[in-house]
Order: C-alpha cells, then structure tokens, then sequence
C-alpha cells in the first residue's frame, strides 16, 4: 500500500467502528444455492484481517439485506461485533448501532459496492468502496480499495486503518517475534 494522503490518514485514525455489507464486499457478489442451502465464498485475506482487527480493538459490523446463515456462521468466527442482516435501511441500522455504542457517525467506516449502500455512506466519517463498486458508490467514497469484493478488500480497509491508528508497526512485530 502506497503512502497514506494526510485527508485520508486523518479520516482513518478517527475510526472506531468498521462496518461493511457482505454480498460484493466480503464476497465477490455470487450467490450459490446448492444441497443444503445457500453458500457463499469469503476470502481468507480478509478472514485474517479481521483478526488483525482485533487484536487492535476495532469494533467490526455486517449490515446487509439478505438473511443467511453463512454470514452469522462465518461472522461468529471472526469475532464480528454486531451482525445486522434482513436490514431495508442501512443507514438508520448505522445510526442506531452507533448509538447503543456511544460511537459518532463520523468514528464509523463502511464498505460498500452497490446503490442500497449510499445511504449509510453518506452518513459516515469514512466510506469506502470496493473497486468493482458501482460508479455512484465509488464517487460517494472518500477512498476506493485496489481489490474487488471478496479478494482482499476489506483486508486493505483495515491495514489502512491500522496504519493510520499507528498500529500496524506493533501488530507486525507480533508476528516476527512468534
């Protein structure tokens, strides 16, 4: 990742809470029904960035349209903080779990790719769109990731964040010292 703009380094060390839509976010936006239900295919880059994440104190979300049990699943594993899903208005979801948190709007990054995501894009400090977003998302984003959803993209938004925390370093050390 190339140097940090000061704006965005500024908006990114400000967040407390990182939150995200699934479907083209955490996965690449396919839905596969097979013998048992729906599946879907999440990246093991962005698995591990939310135990990155974690280590580092930052509060992660879901918020998305869909039910399914393959998000609580994969979300339970991860250690997601809040996971919002069945949601028809993302950006009243944002502002409620914000304040049963005691977090402002402007602490809150969300990723997104499609329409129904500029509501709660408009509403926070930092929003980002992956880089196969739709073009209205990506000019409602302040920062758009090199990778598309589901290959890394949320991983990127937290070593951004962690970055501009001042915690990469840290976190990084753990790993040459184990």
């Amino acid at each position: 990742m190339h140097e940090i703009p000061p704006d965005i380094r500024q908006m990114a060390a400000a967040v407390e809470l990182l939150a995200m839509d699934v479907d083209g976010v955490l996965t690449g936006g396919e839905i596969i029904y097979g013998p048992g239900g729906e599946w879907k295919v999440f990246s093991v880059k962005d698995g591990h960035g939310f135990r990155l994440a974690a280590r580092a104190g930052l509060k992660t979300a879901v918020i998305t349209g869909r039910r399914s049990h393959v998000v609580l699943v994969r979300a339970r594993e991860l250690g997601v903080f809040a996971v919002l899903q069945g949601v028809t208005d993302k950006g009243r979801a944002i502002e409620e779990l914000c304040v049963k948190q005691g977090i402002g709007l402007n602490a809150v990054c969300f990723v997104g790719d499609d329409l129904v995501d500029l509501p709660v894009m408009r509403r926070v400090g930092f929003p980002v769109a992956v880089a196969d977003a739709v073009e209205e998302v990506q000019a409602a984003a302040r920062w758009i990731t090199p990778s598309a959803g589901g290959r890394g993209a949320v991983r990127e938004v937290i070593e951004l964040l962690l970055k501009a925390r001042g915690q990469w370093d840290s976190i990084l050390r753990q790993y040459y010292e184990e």
